[in-house]
């Protein structure tokens, strides 16, 4: 599937989840008033994308979420509700030395394998979803209720960036049509250069799928208006990795400027030109505190 399948995609079931949204109040309006309740979110929150390379996992980091919500209530304690929410999630992952070799050309035009030797690889995700959920919620009675809701939310991915960096790197040339690996020199990109610091790029994932679980206590407050307090987990259910590209290189050689090298992402690039890719499987991993403001109509 191309970008373009991708995006057509994500804007046709975007759509469905509005339609659904809109006959949910309209139907919530018909039975009555009362029975709507409209909240305003805000959700402070560890957060990852949850993946292992070369037996490493993948760290956890702030994020933070808000949007808004509505629930319609089937009874006195049970409701379902849906809404909008606009989250971003970072995470990272650290390897003291990552190494590869794949083949290319040089500036003359011959054949060779590239190989590096990269120490301390640090490199940071950042990734905004809009995640719109459909959950049930139970709660008490009184002034002072305790709640608890499950449910599932569907996370388009809006934007995902990464940012690489390393301390050191250490390159060669191997030309098997002369049996010799060439450590130097220096501008033919051989040898050993210094940190290498890329800018932000972005990358693509996929529609994550998620299951949503909370609980907290909710307050009763004047005119029909209450404060949601508590705990949330948010638990990707499916692979969001988009795949790697046989071009796709960790760290680029380039054949016009060997020593301007560069790193891609290791969520979408290859070990070497005959392996697989350094990660299999992506999912999303939150959880966090969660503030509801409400108000029913």
């Amino acid at each position: 599937m191309n970008n373009k399948d991708i995006i057509v995609y994500k804007e046709r079931f975007l759509l469905k989840l509005m339609i659904l949204v809109v006959l949910i109040s309209v139907t919530g309006s018909a039975l009555g008033q009362t029975n709507n309740e409209v909240s305003f979110i805000l959700q402070g929150s560890f957060s990852k994308l949850d993946y292992k390379v070369l037996n490493q996992k993948s760290e956890m980091k702030n994020g933070f979420s808000f949007g808004a919500g509505y629930a319609f209530y089937l009874s006195e304690n049970w409701s379902i509700g849906t809404g909008a929410e606009l989250q971003y999630i970072e995470g990272s992952v650290y390897l003291p030395i990552i190494e590869g070799a794949y083949r290319t050309r040089d500036q003359e035009g011959e054949n060779f394998e590239f190989r590096y030797q990269a120490k301390d690889f640090y490199e940071n995700q950042y990734a905004y979803f809009l995640n719109i959920p459909l959950k049930i919620q139970y709660e008490t009675k009184g002034i002072t209720r305790f709640y608890a809701g499950a449910g599932i939310k569907a996370g388009l991915s809006l934007k995902s960036e990464y940012k690489s960096r390393l301390s050191s790197l250490v390159t060669s040339g191997y030309y098997p049509q002369y049996d010799v690996e060439l450590k130097g020199p220096g501008f033919a990109g051989f040898g050993k250069f210094d940190e290498i610091d890329d800018s932000r790029s972005e990358f693509d994932i996929n529609t994550s799928f998620i299951l949503n679980l909370e609980s907290g206590v909710k307050l009763m407050l004047e005119n029909k208006k209450s404060l949601y307090i508590g705990g949330f987990l948010d638990y990707g259910l499916n692979n969001i990795r988009s795949g790697a590209s046989s071009e796709e290189k960790l760290i680029r050689y380039n054949s016009h400027d060997p020593i301007a090298f560069s790193a891609s992402s290791l969520l979408n690039s290859r070990e070497n030109s005959n392996s697989g890719s350094f990660i299999d499987e992506i999912r999303t991993f939150v959880f966090g505190l969660k503030l509801r403001y409400a108000f029913k109509l």
